[in-house]
């Protein structure tokens, strides 16, 4: 039968018994009196000390509901008065009357019983619901239904109902056979762990067979005896059972112990919460009642730690942390340790308030439940303490958050420069001081990084010297060795007050950050002088694809070298033009040139602002600063409006979601733009287009590159792409910078229907533009 099938046919018998159950209990209190038949009398042998009933040990029975004791059917059956309405009695030879419609109907194991029904129930529904994929939660509440029914029969049990007498009996012994094949199946779903099962029918067989046995004192008249018999049974197989899951339990891990040590470890644990469930319940109520014939701790209050197993794994199950299971049973038991002491002050207090309410039972289950409270609330608190630490911490909450950036942004640095505009500036905001700055101090020369309000050459001073004190700065050391040492040096704090210390702990722990990032890209950059060396004598043909590390490299040094060129040219040769335009200027205004003269002084000024402009685009596509200061869109526009002059063909450029392209990290932006540029120069060379459509799209998670002229277009067949890094020119070149940030591409063309091109990257974060 399937699981779902099986919960139907649960639910539709689960309704009308509880409603039979509630009807029960709100028609009839409970009375607690048990009856001995001596010399054709029924005397009083037992009487519930929770319940008020006005009979003692002793006292005859003479008549129930107006009628002779010996016909009353919960006499007759279980040698009790449950269900009487009224009783007449006899005691020291004077006749009372009792009537029970008086005595209060809802008593405190109605109340724990139903509470423990709604509990199971609402669990057992909440892992249906949450885990409907897993067969093991969906064993596992069934045993939480199991459970919650066994609460529920306690109720009508107790008033002599014969469905919940037969129930609660029923469910007891079910429940060891439910919780053997919810192992079954969890080890097989969470470990692979094929184990037998088929034996399991015969076990649940038996449950069936017990409930029918139970309806059969309807028709004999040994129905006492038969009960008396049944529990005797009943309550050893409940123990047996559970020693059968230990045995099976350490079968287990005797035999995967080796194998698996997870599932060893697993076991481990279960065998542990398993013990804690069950030994209250054992130990202190059935037990006790075989040998003495009564509960050392009442089964209605030890039935309740039986919820601890299921309750664990359904939070293990539920929060994923079932491999971390030795970790929250050490934890629950270091909080259940805690939990003893001020339990039993608690305890001690109320003992000492109320001395006449405070029997032995209940002053023992006011200590269980003030050390499951107390262990249940510290276990929480550091949940709680992290979800409100935003409110309660708020200072603590922020210096957490900023690490995190800056642990993060850590990994972008790949030179000492890029530590300003990505560590210093967040250290300072986030400590709230004027100014920082990190210095570096090698054999021959310092180099001075700062931000904020400092002043550069008392920093250098300070650097420089021995003296560790400073009435305005504080200098940290992040490394010292035989090639360089490096400080960072902070001023006073806005409010011209120190560190606190949850700063100065935050600022140690960047302080190590920074130190193993400082000690690697230190590392990087010896290296990188090393293959830029190693780089000249590889020849071109020899790269082959798997050296995606050595292209990565190769195209940042070749960005360094047309930055260092772009400068060149900047500082040098543009400004050398613009002194020539200037003294050309000036000889024309000095002198008196003829017509013709003059027209060629002119001509010649005019070409040196061509000569000019030509260099400042030579620059701006060597070196596309434009990218960090108004991002990526802007600058493509600004090579568009450059290109469209000297072009043959209409340029129409679009972009779409502009906040994610642009909070890409600058390595994309860079290589983006180099693909775009690569685009239009053969467009320029060889498409014969007359327009061209560019456009750029992104979304949280992929950027994509779009292209497409109406040219002369080529034979796709012709074009040989050859391993990456054998060309650095034409189609090659774009794949091997798509390639390098982990992107594919796809392009179509063909003799005389034009080029469509389209490159897609994934996101990378980064500094935005």
């Amino acid at each position: 039968m399937k699981f779902g099938s099986l919960v139907k046919i649960l639910i539709y018998l689960f309704i009308p018994i509880q409603l039979w159950f509630v009807y029960i209990m709100a028609s009839y209190a409970y009375i607690g009196v048990d009856l001995k038949k001596t010399n054709n009398e029924w005397t009083v042998i037992r009487v519930d000390g929770k319940v008020k009933s006005g009979l003692n040990l002793g006292d005859i029975i003479l008549k129930v509901n107006e009628e002779d004791v010996n016909q009353f059917s919960s006499v007759i059956r279980w040698k009790t008065l449950e269900q009487a309405e009224t009783i007449l009695a006899s005691r020291n030879g004077v006749e009372f009357k009792i009537d029970t419609n008086n005595f209060k109907k809802i008593s405190l194991s109605d109340t724990l019983g139903l509470s423990g029904q709604v509990f199971s129930l609402f669990v057992a529904a909440l892992l249906c619901k949450w885990m409907p994929s897993s067969r093991s939660a969906q064993h596992l509440s069934f045993l939480f239904f199991n459970i919650g029914v066994t609460f529920m029969s306690l109720g009508a049990s107790i008033r002599g109902d014969l469905l919940g007498k037969s129930l609660i009996g029923t469910c007891l012994m079910l429940l060891p056979i439910v919780l053997l094949h919810f192992f079954i199946i969890f080890f097989k779903e969470k470990c692979g762990l094929n184990l037998p099962y088929r034996f399991l029918r015969y076990l649940f067989a038996i449950v069936p067979l017990t409930f029918l046995v139970y309806w059969l004192w309807i028709i004999t008249n040994a129905t006492y005896y038969i009960y008396v018999a049944t529990s005797m049974i009943m309550v050893p197989f409940f123990i047996l059972g559970v020693f059968l899951n230990l045995i099976f339990l350490f079968y287990i891990f005797i035999r995967y112990r080796k194998s698996n040590k997870n599932t060893s470890i697993l076991i481990k644990m279960i065998w542990v919460s398993l013990i804690l469930s069950f030994t209250p319940l054992i130990c202190f109520s059935f037990i006790p009642r075989i040998l003495y014939g009564y509960y050392w701790v009442d089964s209605f209050y030890s039935s309740w730690a039986v919820l601890f197993f299921p309750l664990s794994f359904t939070y293990l199950l539920a929060s994923k942390k079932l491999y971390d299971i030795d970790l929250v049973v050490r934890r629950f038991t270091l909080t259940s340790a805690l939990s003893l002491f001020p339990s039993s002050v608690i305890v001690g207090v109320i003992s000492l308030l109320y001395p006449e309410e405070s029997d032995a039972s209940r002053l023992f289950i006011s200590f269980i439940l003030c050390v499951v409270l107390l262990s249940l609330i510290l276990y929480s608190l550091e949940y709680f303490t992290t979800s409100l630490e935003r409110v309660m911490f708020p200072r603590k909450y922020r210096l957490q958050e900023s690490l995190k950036k800056i642990a993060k942004k850590l990994g972008l640095i790949s030179s000492f420069r890029e530590l300003k505009d990505i560590i210093l500036i967040d250290i300072i905001r986030t400590l709230q001081v004027f100014g920082g700055a990190i210095v570096f101090r090698y054999k021959d020369s310092e180099e001075v990084i700062s931000e904020g309000d400092i002043d550069a050459n008392e920093v250098e001073r300070l650097a420089a010297s021995d003296v560790l004190e400073h009435p305005s700065y504080t200098r940290y050391e992040l490394v010292h060795n035989e090639e360089y040492t490096c400080y960072l040096i902070l001023t006073r704090k806005k409010t011209n007050t120190h560190l606190g210390f949850e700063e100065t702990q935050w600022l140690n722990l960047i302080i190590s950050y920074l130190a193993v990032s400082l000690e690697n890209i230190h590392l990087i950059r010896k290296l990188t002088m090393k293959l830029e060396q190693l780089a000249a004598h590889i020849p071109q043909e020899g790269v082959s694809a798997d050296f995606a590390w050595f292209r990565k490299l190769m195209f940042e040094l070749q960005e360094k070298e047309r930055v260092r060129i772009a400068n060149d040219l900047h500082d040098t040769t543009m400004q050398d033009l613009f002194f020539l335009k200037r003294r050309c200027t000036s000889l024309m205004e000095k002198y008196d040139f003829n017509p013709e003269d003059l027209a060629q002084m002119n001509g010649i000024i005019d070409y040196i602002d061509i000569i000019n402009m030509n260099l400042r685009q030579s620059c701006f596509e060597l070196h596309p600063f434009l990218l960090q200061e108004i991002g990526l869109i802007r600058t493509i526009e600004k090579l568009v409006e450059l290109e469209a002059v000297a072009a043959d063909f209409k340029i129409e450029f679009q972009s779409a979601r502009a906040y994610f392209i642009e909070a890409c990290d600058m390595e994309t932006k860079r290589h983006l733009f180099r693909v775009v540029q690569e685009l239009l120069n053969n467009a320029k060379k060889h498409s014969q287009a007359s327009i061209i459509k560019l456009e750029i799209s992104a979304s949280a998670s992929r950027l994509v590159l779009s292209y497409e002229d109406d040219g002369v277009g080529f034979d796709t067949g012709d074009t040989v792409l050859r391993e990456i890094g054998a060309s650095r020119t034409g189609v090659e070149y774009m794949k091997s910078r798509i390639l390098s940030l982990n992107g594919h591409f796809e392009l179509s063309s063909g003799k005389g229907q034009g080029m469509k091109f389209m490159a897609a990257f994934p996101m990378k974060e980064g500094r935005t533009a």
